[in-house]
């Protein structure tokens, strides 16, 4: 994840560094492991099938979503400016280096994915993130960028809550559905949008009971209001 930059290289481990333990703590509640199943899930959807292929994490964090993709075959590696988090990732066995999206330190057509994970959303220049994560994709590779909505139920609570208390979310800027569409159009082909998690924030126990239900609706006909849009799309083939 990358956060609150002042200039498009500006380090913003202290931020995330904060957020470390906190992070992972929370997807064991049982609202987490709930919202975590449910970003999963749509991740795996979106992505094309993992085994064998090349995948870079953009914002790796601490690898819980890199450490699934590993289960299921992928060859996984990430970057990370918190040195917290990035040493969380490392003693689960994922290789991971220093670096933030807008300069990624990788050579051009390395990999067959690339994926940012709630990190684009605290760039100041999401569109050099873009296109460094464009750049390090191989020809015909797949780009997905998982954000933060603006017009969800977790949004609009995140950003009532920063009116009255400092949060890690001051620093993000929540997109809708057609701004991260709009966005992803601009570089890649065959754009698809698709969300997760519909549950309110801080469910009660008889919302999370109906979880699966309220998920299900949600993907069917709420497509703009899930808490996490996932947007994909692919990079153009090398002329010849």
């Amino acid at each position: 994840m990358e956060a609150g930059l002042s200039s498009p290289v500006t380090d913003p481990k202290a931020l995330f560094d904060d957020f470390a333990n906190e992070y992972d703590s929370w997807f064991l509640t049982p609202a987490g492991r709930k919202v975590f199943a449910f970003e999963l899930d749509l991740l795996l959807n979106s992505l094309p099938a993992l085994s064998g292929i090349h995948l870079l994490e953009i914002g790796i964090g601490t690898g819980l979503f890199a450490i699934e993709f590993q289960k299921r075959g992928a060859k996984v590696k990430g970057i990370e400016p918190s040195p917290k988090m990035r040493a969380i990732a490392e003693k689960r066995g994922l290789e991971v280096k220093y670096g933030l999206g807008e300069a990624i330190p990788y050579p051009d057509n390395s990999f067959d994915v690339v994926l940012a994970m709630t990190s684009i959303e605290f760039s100041k220049t999401p569109e050099r993130f873009l296109k460094e994560m464009v750049r390090v994709t191989k020809p015909s590779g797949i780009v997905a960028v998982g954000v933060l909505n603006l017009w969800s139920l977790y949004g609009i609570s995140r950003r009532v809550k920063g009116l009255f208390k400092k949060s890690l979310y001051d620093e993000a800027h929540f997109y809708s559905y057609i701004e991260l569409k709009m966005l992803l159009s601009a570089y890649l082909n065959d754009i698809l949008v698709n969300s997760s998690v519909f549950i309110n924030p801080s469910p009660p126990e008889f919302i999370l009971k109906k979880a699966e239900t309220i998920e299900h609706f949600g993907r069917r006909h709420l497509v703009p209001f899930g808490a996490l849009l996932v947007g994909t799309g692919k990079k153009a083939e090398q002329r010849k």
